[in-house]
């Protein structure tokens, strides 16, 4: 895996070994950053149940204006931090350690409200359906008019609200909710 594009495009990035993550692959990366475009630039951005870092990099190396990264896997933690520092993007990041049904709502207070929220939880995971109800649904943490993309596998988090856009990769899916 790599950066695909921008100030530290073609950074190979690292993950750590044994960790159970399923890190999101270029052709996704490109399709999100392809959606996205200019509205990444000089945004607010979180990445939750960040990995290594993966997307939030790519969105720092795009231009958004910070960064700030929820994951509680301690290997995980270690490889986001060398990522930052290999990309030279560390100072626009900010890394928040635990579980993110906690640790969302500390970091949409100290560091949102985000104007781009990507959340891409294990599939099974059960209480990623809730923190993602209340984020898409309250609006918990994101800007108005911010947008929350879901990454998820065959079934979505969410029954309701309707996606704006919705994409397949084989397995994996990509919601986008825009907020009001």
């Amino acid at each position: 895996m790599r950066v695909i594009s921008g100030t530290a495009g073609s950074i190979p990035l690292e993950y750590p070994r044994g960790a159970d993550i399923r890190p999101t692959t270029d052709a996704i990366r490109e399709f999100l950053f392809s959606s996205l475009a200019d509205r990444v630039v000089d945004a607010v951005f979180c990445d939750v149940y960040a990995g290594a870092g993966t997307v939030g990099i790519e969105a720092l190396s795009r231009g958004a204006a910070r960064c700030a990264f929820i994951e509680k896997d301690r290997r995980c933690l270690q490889a986001l931090e060398r990522n930052l520092e290999k990309t030279r993007l560390a100072d626009r990041a900010r890394v928040l350690a635990g579980d993110a049904a906690r640790v969302y709502p500390v970091a949409a207070e100290a560091e949102g409200p985000f104007d781009i929220v990507f959340i891409d939880p294990p599939y099974n995971l059960a209480a990623a359906g809730a923190l993602a109800r209340r984020i898409v649904c309250d609006g918990l943490g994101v800007a108005s008019g911010g947008l929350v993309i879901l990454q998820h596998g065959r079934d979505p988090f969410l029954a309701e609200p309707a996606p704006i856009r919705e994409k397949r990769f084989g397995e994996t899916g990509i919601s986008f909710y825009e907020l009001p």
